[in-house]
């Protein structure tokens, strides 16, 4: 009987600014599948206070906590599956901005990175690291390469058909990204082969910047199978109200 791995990808939950039910439903089925491999696509952090917008009164004030409460989840995640890879998105390249120069710069030296502060409030070995850059653009998942997306995507809530636009730029490469908190998913096949884009949805809650804004909640599971793990099946779960289905059980954050 040939099986497959799963692989949970999850994006934009905004520490300390999450949705709680969405994210208590997450972690209730990632306790029941404890996937092979989570990836958290950037945005884990919030980080508000140390971006140049004005802060409404009701938002957080200090960074620490944040980077505890995400160091305090990941590590959860981390004992249910094989390997959790966390990768730096726009919110949380906030830190790199406010120290002033950015941290590679300046490799050996300790305290600096996002990583590091990571590191010192006691995230698990067990949980990776992804910076993109020139050399590496993305996570690779079987034939998927997961990327957060504000560097390929341009402006925050850009185009309207996110994974169409996505794949007419990858030349046929799958894609898995964040970002938008949009859900889409959109396949093309040109020659016998198909490709996939998906437009992760987030785990934010509301901000008050954005009081109505076409955002979705939820995550995507790919199903990876077939030799050098070179076939997918992809599931892109959207939550409502904190709720979904996955293989006849509802799993529900409001209770």
């Amino acid at each position: 009987m040939r099986t497959s791995k799963i692989y949970a990808v999850c994006s934009d939950i905004n520490f300390d600014l999450q949705d709680k039910a969405c994210l208590l439903a997450f972690w209730s089925w990632h306790k029941d599948i404890a996937p092979y491999r989570t990836i958290i696509l950037g945005d884990f952090l919030d980080f508000g206070m140390l971006s140049r917008y004005v802060q409404s009164p009701n938002d957080p004030v200090f960074a620490i906590p944040q980077i505890q409460m995400f160091v305090r989840e990941a590590n959860a995640l981390a004992l249910e599956s094989k390997e959790v890879v966390v990768v730096e998105g726009n919110h949380d390249e906030r830190w790199s901005k406010i120290v002033g120069v950015n941290p590679q710069f300046l490799k050996g030296a300790k305290g600096l990175t996002l990583e590091d502060q990571c590191r010192a409030h006691g995230l698990s070995p067990n949980v990776k690291w992804f910076r993109e850059d020139v050399e590496h653009r993305g996570v690779k998942c079987g034939p998927f390469m997961l990327r957060h997306g504000h560097k390929q995507s341009g402006r925050f809530g850009g185009a309207k058909h996110l994974s169409s636009n996505r794949l007419d730029n990858t030349l046929g490469q799958s894609d898995v990204f964040g970002h938008h908190h949009r859900a889409q998913m959109f396949c093309k096949t040109s020659y016998g082969k198909t490709a996939i884009a998906i437009a992760n949805p987030a785990m934010t809650g509301g901000h008050e910047y954005a009081p109505d804004a076409d955002w979705q909640q939820g995550f995507t599971v790919l199903e990876v199978f077939g030799k050098g793990e070179s076939q997918c099946t992809p599931h892109l779960i959207v939550m409502s109200e904190g709720a979904f289905a996955w293989g006849g059980k509802v799993y529900d954050g409001n209770y």
